[in-house]
């Protein structure tokens, strides 16, 4: 067996690459990949995070006021009404009538600011030509009257000629009461 000799320093293994035409030159070694991530994907992950929060919050908020119609009108006319024919029939002193109709113009106040807030319309009733929106009187009715207190009627009493008015009419008609004859044959016709 021919053993070979070790190259001495002329052989092709000790070569500088650059020094043979048409080879490329041997490449560094590189470090361990330390690629950094860019602006851009972080910016889309984040987001997407904000988007998602966001749609969660909207259909939290969009299901929680299901019980509230977006628009809805009000007879504010006829309540402000009979709250007022309330307060003619009751035999309140003048200046506590208007201290209650204040405070029953405020609770209407202070009821219809508060829905503005949880995001409804409320449209005046007289206003609403056409169109299906609800009517919330008797919603805004039932809790202004659970603050303030409606005025009750007055008791009939002689010298109130309403008084005397509503006696005649709640007695039953008797044959004492009940006009006879002809009035246009009466003396002094």
């Amino acid at each position: 067996m021919a053993r070979s000799k070790a190259p001495s320093g002329d052989g092709p293994l000790f070569e500088e690459a650059g020094e043979r035409p048409g080879e490329n030159p041997p490449v560094a070694p590189r470090p361990a990949n330390t690629r950094k991530l860019g602006w851009m994907p972080v910016a889309l992950v984040g987001g997407l995070v904000a988007a998602g929060l966001w749609g969660a919050w909207v259909t939290k908020n969009v299901l929680a006021a299901g019980d509230l119609p977006p628009m809805a009108k009000v007879q504010l006319a006829g309540l402000v009404g009979e709250y007022v024919q309330a307060q003619a029939r009751s035999a309140t002193p003048p200046e506590q009538v208007t201290a209650e109709t204040r405070a029953f113009m405020a609770e209407i106040q202070r009821n219809l600011a508060a829905r503005g807030q949880a995001g409804q319309i409320v449209l005046v009733g007289e206003a609403v030509l056409a169109g299906e929106v609800p009517d919330i009187t008797a919603e805004l009715r039932r809790e202004v009257y659970a603050r303030v207190k409606m005025p009750q009627a007055a008791a009939a009493n002689a010298g109130d000629v309403m008084g005397a008015m509503r006696a005649a009419m709640a007695m039953p008609p008797t044959a004492a009461n009940v006009p006879t004859g002809n009035p246009l044959h009466a003396p002094g016709n």
